[in-house]
């Protein structure tokens, strides 16, 4: 493999996981303080197996919460090359700006109306639109994070160089 192969891996292995914890975080948290509980956040994802009833389920474990986290996961991991392709080899830091400001809404926008219902998030079982924004930004400055640690090449744009706005 080259080096820029084992470089776009490693960048999209970094992503992936910077945007599995931020939004798992987020989803544990949020669930902690709207039910109580911490397990119907992460649990509810589980929904596409165990059906709606997942949310319900109150406690973190192995079947429902596993399977929850594996399968956000999964879908960051897709996100993560999506979010990869836009961002290019060497990004600039206006680009990666840019990229992470579309990544929220347009991942939102693609799971919940053009994705089949019973392989969304499942976060609207517990969560308001504001906690489910929450989760997606968590997300994606999570995979930001992750670009920025294995891109220490991701160059400021000459206008933050300079000072000066470039045109």
């Amino acid at each position: 493999m080259t080096e820029s192969g084992i470089l776009m891996i490693a960048r999209l292995f970094r992503t992936t996981i910077g945007g599995a914890l931020a939004s798992t975080g987020a989803a544990l948290v949020l669930s902690r303080v709207r039910t109580g509980s911490y397990g119907p956040g992460v649990n509810c994802t589980a929904h596409w197996l165990y059906g709606n009833k997942a949310a319900d389920v109150n406690k973190l474990d192995a079947a429902h919460s596993l399977t929850g986290i594996a399968t956000n996961t999964a879908a960051v991991l897709f996100w993560s090359w999506f979010y990869h392709k836009a961002l290019g080899r060497q990004p600039k830091m206006m680009r990666a700006l840019i990229a992470t400001a579309a990544l929220g809404p347009v991942s939102c926008l693609i799971d919940y109306k053009a994705t089949p219902k019973r392989f969304t998030p499942g976060w609207e079982l517990v969560f308001s639109r504001t906690d489910m924004a929450i989760i997606y930004l968590a997300m994606v400055l999570g995979m930001l994070s992750g670009t920025f640690q294995t891109s220490p090449s991701c160059e400021k744009s000459e206008s933050s160089k300079t000072g000066r706005v470039v045109s």
